[in-house]
């Protein structure tokens, strides 16, 4: 166990305005991950590290050039990380869902009990039962003579969500059936 004296913390001359750049260049990091404006708090960050850093080791030290390239590497890989991955969380912002409701959008599924327009059946859609209702295609639109029904087993396309049920619209071509029932 190490106890630090108070002769120790005199010892050891600490700037403590470089200690406050230090931790500014690290807020500034973090504001930059959530607030979208470009990367400038990162540059700004980049720019407190090297000055923070500077000011804790001495400008007057007699290894001035060692120390201020090192930290100049060391702030231009932080400052490409931290880009690099702000770069990521700006494309992911811009793609589509790909969970919960939204993103069942598109999905291909598979009817376990026949589905209707007016009465519900049950589809096997991203690993869940869902209870689901048939949209018709403007396609089929013109077929209103008898209630159209998709069979067990066939595929059926997600195309929305109604009343906590998935809408749903025949995948495969010729998977309508006409119902026997009244």
């Amino acid at each position: 166990m190490v106890i630090l004296s108070p002769y120790a913390l005199q010892a050891l001359a600490v700037n403590w305005f470089g200690v406050a750049l230090v931790f500014l260049a690290f807020l500034l990091f973090v504001v930059d991950l959530n607030v979208t404006n470009h990367g400038l708090p990162t540059i700004g960050g980049i720019v407190a590290l090297v000055g923070g850093v500077l000011m804790l080791f001495g400008a007057t030290a007699p290894y001035f050039w060692v120390l201020l390239v090192v930290v100049l590497v060391v702030a231009i890989l932080v400052g490409a990380l931290l880009m690099g991955a702000l770069r990521e969380v700006r494309t992911a912002k811009g793609r589509p869902p790909t969970s919960g409701i939204e993103g069942m959008i598109g999905e291909v599924g598979v009817v376990k009990k026949p589905v209707r327009a007016n009465f519900s059946g049950w589809v096997f859609v991203h690993g869940e039962w869902w209870r689901a209702i048939t949209t018709i295609a403007p396609e089929d639109a013109y077929q209103q003579d008898h209630e159209r029904v998709i069979g067990v087993g066939r595929r059926v396309l997600v195309v929305g969500l109604q009343d906590g049920k998935v809408t749903v619209v025949p995948f495969e071509p010729n998977a309508l059936e006409h119902s026997t029932e009244s």
